[in-house]
């Protein structure tokens, strides 16, 4: 007997062509259809997509109807959650997976219960990571569409990660739509012969519903007939997602899997997401990088001081974050119309993130002197030591100043920048403004900051320590050498003994794709492009900071037509700066691009001495390792791919290329694709931004077919094309190995821009509210000292956050790699802690210690997280 699961639901895209104001008017009137086929029995059962965001915008303006909706959820049927929104697995961090999942199912526990699918019917490739995780939130089960290879010839199976956690899967082989067919025809028989290959099991899943579709109200119509009319080896039954996983925990000899799916033999997997729209996800990875690394863990710095957790405010950030990581508004493959939301909204959020983070940095630095003038607070959030170089705004009265630390010692300093700035009222005539002049000056300083804690440096005015930046031929750092000649960067590395000439270049090509995917022009013309037009060449260095600044144009095709005709009539302006720190691992990377072209593809080209055979990048909580060619690229078409199976790659925090002798990395603030190319793939290949001007495309060279997204109608999307001003931000890292664990710690250390606070009452604009007045904490009444520091370079920390309840702390760990972890490390305490241990909910899982002052870590498994809960006494 085959038992078909019909499953009514609807897949409602929270935004793509149309606006999330569009979506949200529809849904409204969906929603009452939903209850009344409910509270009718024309259904017995609806999956609401699994996702809370929709339901969110709906309750907004019918709260009348929570009551209803609460009802059907406590009686089983009708199901909501686990997510808030429907993520892009490839390009959304771990952390906001997590929060992703905690906003999601505390709405849908609140209104009556979760879901406990990890339902993505729709996400563009699934990620390696995602069995964890789901494990860690206490969900057994998953379902999605698309990425699972034809030669995995399974539909239903175990999913794994490294750490032992699995999931029982369906793969729903024929999409969320299958069940259409059941309304709408009545080759019954014929229906279930599709959705039943490729397993064993006499349970089948047959999702019935579809984009934004209305409520099938004939369901037990059809499903009767449906019997009447199969074969009666058939029996249709309305079902539910859980009822189906239920009933296939019994069947024996299914298969276990392991790894990503991102494989496009059976579905469109539209790997040029990872590119398209660079300006949302550089804008997103920004609000998730100041949430995260600043934001949380200085709240419970703050806290220390009397402060309380604002966390409402940062919940409410974080469903920001959610709502522009849906699958598609992640993927940017959306109308002008709804990026512009997209954009905005996180705009909105990374506003309010930086200013909570300038009034928590302000607020706490003047009050532990009682606002003593001219003390610098620099912050360190994280909870382990930071030493490094770190560049700082000082303003002064004076042009000369010394900087002292608490000891009074003089420190060395390198002077960047300068600049005069005048506090007088403004004038109609300039001539008639007072000279209130101040100088306000960029300094690097040596710094070494304790755990969770601030040093204070006194800003002396007079006589100066510090020493401006010199005009040099080249910059050196400890780590490398860096020159500038006849147009080309040469690179020498002090660890591996070795110069590379010509190191980095820029590559230009057309993109005759879309939104969704990269495809290169029909008549391409590749440019590779140095900077030996450079019109303006800056190499200062100095004892701490030195910077290479070059300036120029390139002149390029300025559209398709151009390009297959080789004409270069346009032109992009560049400013490229690299920067070395005296004691720093690190080049790090600012390029500045006024985009003036259409329908092309930018990439930065690090040309290693490394043979690739494959490629290597960060994962939600972990690293995974790529072949650099997938086996069927050259047959793709042939053996009828929905896609090329392209070796571009999607990364989170990092790209690397490594043999046994030299590593080669990239730490982003943005972008999230790479690719190794090249004779011998030595080349690592990092995608600026791409600029395309329709949401979707027919026929393209890496995709033939149909249009992705809408398949009847060109919809144009100017604002895809990125002209204008772009910024590109990141860093380039040479070692003799490959260390993923090391690599999160050095890109955690990008992560901490800006923390810090000068007491001064000259420039009142350093942030947007310096002008106005702030009150003084009464610090003897408050400071509590919960503090710890992880002495540990094993690990990665992945977040630092108060806890649900407000009163502790949650620190979150991971181990990256594949082998396990014996000699983890301690954690110290600045006073006894009760320790637990969380699941990623944040939910007490098992008392570890009391009253200790510090924890010795047991070991990790390979890829586990772990969530340590951290209660004060």
């Amino acid at each position: 007997m085959k038992n078909v699961y019909t499953v009514a639901h609807t897949h409602w895209d929270y935004e793509w062509y149309f606006t999330r104001q569009e979506s949200k008017a529809q849904f409204i009137f969906h929603m009452d259809e939903v209850l009344t086929a409910l509270e009718e029995k024309k259904l017995d059962y609806y999956t609401l997509d699994g996702q809370m965001s929709i339901l969110e915008d709906y309750l907004s303006v019918c709260p009348e109807k929570e009551a209803s909706i609460r009802k059907f959820v406590k009686a089983g049927r009708l199901f909501i959650g686990p997510w808030f929104t429907q993520i892009d697995e490839m390009t959304t961090s771990g952390e906001s997976i997590v929060r992703n999942l905690r906003l999601g199912m505390k709405q849908a526990d609140e209104l009556g219960g979760t879901m406990r699918v990890g339902y993505l019917p729709d996400s563009f490739g699934q990620s390696q990571d995602m069995p964890k995780i789901y494990q860690g939130f206490n969900i057994n089960h998953a379902l999605f569409w698309r990425g699972l290879a034809k030669d995995a010839k399974t539909r239903y199976f175990y999913w794994s990660s490294e750490d032992g956690s699995k999931v029982l899967t369906a793969n729903i082989k024929n999409g969320y739509y299958a069940g259409v067919d059941l309304i709408e025809n009545n080759q019954f028989d014929e229906l279930v012969e599709r959705i039943s290959t490729e397993t064993p099991s006499c349970h089948h899943l047959l999702p019935t519903g579809g984009d934004q579709r209305a409520v099938d109200f004939n369901l037990k119509e059809r499903i009767e007939l449906g019997n009447q009319e199969s074969d009666e080896s058939i029996n249709y039954i309305e079902s539910n997602y859980p009822e189906f996983f239920k009933a296939l925990e019994t069947q024996k000899g299914l298969p276990e899997l392991t790894g990503e799916f991102i494989d496009p033999s059976d579905s469109k997997i539209h790997r040029g997401i990872y590119s398209s729209r660079y300006d949302l996800k550089q804008l997103y990875d920004k609000l998730e990088r100041v949430l995260t690394y600043q934001l949380e863990p200085f709240s419970i710095i703050a806290r220390d001081y009397g402060i309380s957790v604002k966390q409402g405010l940062i919940d409410s950030l974080w469903a920001t974050v959610a709502r522009g990581q849906a699958h598609d508004s992640a993927g940017g493959c959306n109308s002008d119309k709804t990026n512009q939301d997209i954009y905005q909204r996180g705009i909105n959020a990374l506003q309010e993130a930086q200013s909570t983070m300038d009034y928590l940095l302000r607020k706490v630095s003047i009050s532990i002197n009682e606002n003593q003038l001219n003390e610098l607070f620099i912050w360190n959030p994280l909870p382990f030591d930071m030493s490094e170089v770190r560049q700082f705004e000082v303003t002064t009265q004076l042009p000369e100043f010394k900087l002292v630390d608490k000891s009074g010692k003089e420190l060395e300093f390198d002077i960047v920048t300068q600049r005069v700035e005048n506090d007088a009222l403004l004038r109609r005539n300039p001539a008639e403004r007072l000279d209130e002049s101040y100088y306000v000056t960029t300094v690097a300083i040596k710094v070494d900051i304790p755990a969770m804690s601030y040093i204070m440096v006194q800003v002396s005015e007079g006589r100066t320590s510090g020493k401006s930046l010199k005009v040099s031929d080249e910059i050196s750092s400890d780590a490398y050498r860096l020159q500038f000649k006849e147009g080309k960067f040469n690179l020498y590395s002090e660890k591996l003994g070795k110069w590379y000439t010509n190191f980095l270049k820029i590559e230009d090509g057309g993109d005759e794709g879309d939104t969704y995917d990269y495809s290169p022009a029909y008549h391409d013309w590749l440019l590779e492009l140095d900077f030996s037009n450079a019109t303006e060449t800056i190499i200062e260095e100095g004892n701490l900071v030195s910077r290479m600044l070059v300036k120029g144009e390139w002149q390029l095709p300025y559209n398709l037509d151009s390009r297959k005709n080789q004409r270069l009539d346009a032109v992009v302006g560049y400013e490229l700066e690299l920067i070395l720190c005296s004691d720093s691992p690190r080049i790090d990377v600012n390029l500045t691009l006024d985009n003036q072209v259409l329908d092309h593809r930018m990439r930065l080209m690090l040309m290693t001495d490394i043979k690739g055979t494959d490629s290597y990048a960060d994962t939600p909580f972990g690293v995974i390792k790529r072949p650099v060619e997938d086996d069927n690229i050259k047959n793709w078409r042939e053996i009828g791919y929905k896609e090329e199976p392209t070796s571009m790659r999607p990364m989170l925090h990092f790209a690397n290329t490594h043999s046994n002798e030299s590593s080669w990395s990239f730490l982003t603030k943005g972008t999230k694709d790479f690719q190794l190319i090249g004779d011998d793939y030595e080349t690592l290949a990092i995608t600026i931004f791409r600029g395309v001007g329709f949401l979707g495309r027919p026929d393209t060279i890496r995709r033939p077919g149909d249009a992705s997204g809408l398949h009847m109608r060109e919809l144009e999307t100017p604002d895809s094309q990125l002209l204008g001003k772009l910024t590109f931000e990141g860093s380039i890292i040479l070692d003799s190995k490959f260390d993923a664990q090391d690599l999160q710690k050095k890109y955690l250390s990008i992560t901490q821009e800006n923390l810090y606070y000068q007491t001064q009452v000259l420039n009142r604009f350093t942030t947007q509210l310096q002008y106005f007045q702030s009150n003084l904490l009464p610090l003897e009444k408050t400071i509590v000292n919960q503090k710890l520091a992880i002495n540990n370079e094993n690990v990665v920390i992945s977040s630092l956050l108060p806890s649900i309840d407000g009163t502790g702390i949650e620190l979150r760990l991971y181990n990256p790699s594949k082998e396990k972890i014996s000699q983890v490390g301690t954690i110290d305490f600045e006073s006894p802690v009760d320790v637990f241990l969380l699941d990623l909910e944040g939910k007490i899982k098992q008392s570890l210690s009391a009253n200790i002052d510090k924890l010795e870590m047991k070991s990790f498994e390979p890829g586990e997280i772990r969530t340590y809960g951290i209660h004060f006494k």
